[in-house]
């Protein structure tokens, strides 16, 4: 098993943030609506200075992780990824309690019908959690459970068989929540880390083509030096049968070690073998000399 390296976390940490805010700005306007309709709603049934002191709550929630957003779009850089996160999960946790806080005070404890809409709009935000925060499963039980974990015991406290039965299939989809997060959670991870490990994978391959290269291109260099050095002759040489002389490509005839040593790096010392000594020096040597 290979385990990713400190700069793939790194990544895979950066990645986890980045889809955070990519999909923030929508989670923040189908909050502000959500927040507008339950406020709506619920005009008849609860305590108008709660209704308006809950929504302002909720709306000045929603402008504040705005403008953290916009913040991330400025500074988006490695060095500010990890404070971007706390950011992040800060603004996560003040939503996730003003959601919480939805379910104690304006629980409408005269009608069910108004309970199960409140009920239905939580659970509707957790729902709508799983796909936006469950890349990082810590953000994502920072708003859920503080915002069902409220309604579930206020039904519970109820008592009564109706509201033991509502707390029990609230918890219940409290648990199968969060097993739903975490399966995508596990999906978005295993995908970010593929990623990056493709990338680390991608630069170390185009590192080494490039030090191939330049290896490469040292060894053809030093081929060209050497094969610029090297003279060889070839063909048909034009010579002449008398003097041994050999014409060259301008028609003039040369001696035959210069037109060598001209066309090759053959170097000539002249000394004179034993039978041309003997005819042009009879006598200076005598028979026994090799």
């Amino acid at each position: 098993m290979i385990l990713p390296t400190s700069q793939e976390i790194d990544q895979v940490r950066t990645k986890g943030i980045q889809f955070l805010y990519q999909h923030l700005t929508i989670g923040l306007v189908a909050t502000s609506i959500n927040a507008v309709v339950l406020t709506l709603v619920l005009w008849s049934r609860i305590s108008h200075s709660i209704l308006i002191f809950w929504l302002i709550f909720s709306e000045s929630i929603i402008l504040l992780r705005y403008a953290l957003l916009l913040r991330y779009r400025k500074s988006r850089t490695t060095e500010t990824s990890d404070s971007s996160g706390q950011w992040f999960l800060t603004g996560t946790i003040l939503s996730g309690i003003c959601w919480g806080s939805a379910g104690i005070l304006m629980f409408p404890a005269e009608s069910i019908p108004h309970q199960a809409f409140l009920a239905f709009v939580l659970g509707g935000m957790a729902t709508g959690a799983v796909t936006t925060y469950s890349v990082k499963m810590g953000v994502f039980l920072a708003f859920t459970l503080p915002a069902l974990a409220p309604i579930t015991v206020r039904f519970f406290a109820e008592g009564d068989e109706l509201h033991l039965a509502m707390g029990g299939m609230a918890f219940l989809f409290i648990v199968l929540v969060v097993d739903s997060a975490r399966r995508v959670h596990t999906t978005i991870a295993k995908s970010l880390e593929l990623e990056a490990a493709n990338q680390t994978l991608i630069r170390n391959l185009t590192t080494a083509r490039d030090e191939l290269e330049h290896r490469v291109e040292e060894r053809t260099a030093e081929l060209r030096e050497a094969l610029s050095k090297v003279k060889i002759l070839s063909g048909l040489l034009p010579i002449c049968s008398s003097c041994k002389k050999i014409r060259d490509d301008q028609g003039y005839w040369n001696q035959m070690e210069l037109y060598i040593h001209e066309h090759s790096e053959a170097e000539f010392t002249h000394s004179i073998c034993p039978e041309c000594a003997k005819k042009l020096f009879p006598g200076f040597l005598d028979d026994n000399t090799p």
